[in-house]
C-alpha cells in the first residue's frame, strides 16, 4: 500500500469541505489527477530493498513517480436534498490509515448533524513481505486483504464537533513469519473525535484526539495508538492553503521474539503542507492541486526505524 495516499487525504480533508456543498445538481461530484515524488527507506515496504544481509541494516531509500487518480460521485436524495448516496476515493482522512474505494449513505438532519455510513471494500488490501525478517535471501511478496466499515457524526448540533469510528479487518495471504507471535492477521478497531474553530473570517484550526487498537493474531503485533493531530488552513481569495501536524504513540502489547523479546513502542510524527489554486488559468471548476509531505518513526528497536517523503502537484476538475 503506498503512504502518499493517506498524505493526499489528510491534507486535501484540510484545504476544503466536500465537493458537493455547494452544488445544486442532483448529481456531482469531482476529479483530481496528481503525480509526483515518493521516497521512502522503511524495513516493511515492498518498495524496499528484497534482500537483508541481517535485522540490523536498514533499507536503502527506495524513489518513485507515482500518478494518483482519484475521484469520487454522489446524486442527491429527497425532496428537501438532506441525503446523498456515494461512491468513489473519498477526501477524508479515514481512520485505516489510506485511500481505498467506498460506497456510503449520508443523512443530515435539521439540527446541522450529518450521519455517515461507509462501506470500504479495499482499504486495507495491498502487499506485505511474507516473511519481513527474512535474511540472506530475497524475500518474497504477498497480499494483504481486507475491509472496512465507518460511521461518522459531522458537526453534531452545529457545534463543530466530529466523531469518527472504524471497523477494519484484515488477512495475509501467505503468512511466512515463523514466530507465531508476529503473525500479522487482524482486526482494527479506531474512535477520533475532531473540533473545527475559526481564528476569523478565512483561517482556523482542526484539532483532533484519536485511539487505535489493533486486534492480531500474534500479540508481538497487536498494538494500541494514541494520536494527536492539528490543521491550521486559510482561504484567500481563490488560495486555500493547509498545515497540518501529527504525533502518535503507539504501545505492542508483546515480547517480539525477532529482537531479544523487546516490547516495541513507536513514535510516530507527520508533516503535511497542501495548497490549492481554484480557477487556475481562468478556468472555471479546475484547481491547481499540490502536496509536501514528509512522516518519522522512531522506534526502541531499530528495524523498524523509516521515513517517508513526498512531493505531488496535480489538477483537480468538479462537475
Amino acid at each position: 500500500m503506498k503512504s502518499y495516499r493517506l498524505y493526499t487525504l489528510v491534507a486535501f480533508t484540510s484545504l476544503s469541505a466536500t465537493a458537493y456543498a455547494d452544488e445544486t445538481s442532483r448529481l456531482t461530484g469531482e476529479i483530481i489527477i496528481t503525480s509526483g515524488y515518493m521516497s521512502t527507506n522503511s524495513n516493511l515496504s515492498t518498495d524496499g530493498d528484497a534482500r537483508l544481509e541481517n535485522t540490523n541494516d536498514k533499507s536503502s531509500h527506495s524513489n518513485e513517480f507515482i500518478v494518483a487518480p482519484l475521484g469520487s460521485i454522489s446524486y442527491q436524495l429527497g425532496e428537501e436534498n438532506n441525503q446523498r448516496v456515494y461512491l468513489g476515493t473519498s477526501r477524508e482522512d479515514l481512520a485505516v490509515g489510506d485511500l481505498a474505494f467506498e460506497v456510503g449513505y449520508q443523512y443530515d438532519f435539521s439540527n446541522g448533524t450529518q450521519l455517515d455510513f461507509a462501506f470500504l471494500p479495499t482499504v486495507v488490501s495491498g502487499e506485505v513481505w511474507a516473511d519481513p525478517y527474512q535474511t540472506g535471501s530475497n524475500r518474497q511478496k504477498t497480499d494483504i486483504d481486507g475491509y472496512a466499515f465507518r460511521m461518522k457524526l459531522n458537526n453534531i448540533m452545529n457545534s463543530k464537533m466530529s466523531l469518527d469510528m472504524v471497523y477494519a479487518t484484515a488477512e495475509v495471504d501467505n503468512e511466512r513469519i515463523e514466530h507465531k507471535s508476529l503473525h500479522r492477521d487482524h482486526d482494527t478497531y479506531y474512535i477520533k473525535g475532531s473540533h473545527q474553530s475559526m481564528l476569523n473570517e478565512r483561517s482556523g484550526l482542526i484539532s483532533s484526539v484519536s485511539y487505535a487498537y489493533q486486534d492480531a493474531i500474534g500479540k508481538a503485533a497487536t498494538f494500541d495508538q494514541y494520536e494527536a493531530e492539528m490543521t491550521y488552513f486559510t482561504h484567500v481569495n481563490a488560495h486555500s492553503l493547509a498545515l497540518t501536524g501529527s504525533y502518535a504513540y503507539r504501545s505492542y502489547d508483546g515480547a517480539n521474539p525477532v529482537f531479544d523479546n523487546k516490547e516495541r513502542t513507536d513514535n510516530r510524527y507527520k508533516l503535511f503542507l497542501a495548497y490549492e489554486y481554484a480557477g487556475f488559468a481562468g478556468w472555471d471548476n479546475w484547481s491547481l492541486v499540490s502536496l509536501a509531505g514528509a512522516s518519522f518513526n522512531t522506534s526502541n528497536i531499530d528495524f523498524y526505524e523509516n521515513e517517508e517523503y513526498l512531493l505531488t502537484i496535480g489538477m483537480s476538475y468538479k462537475f
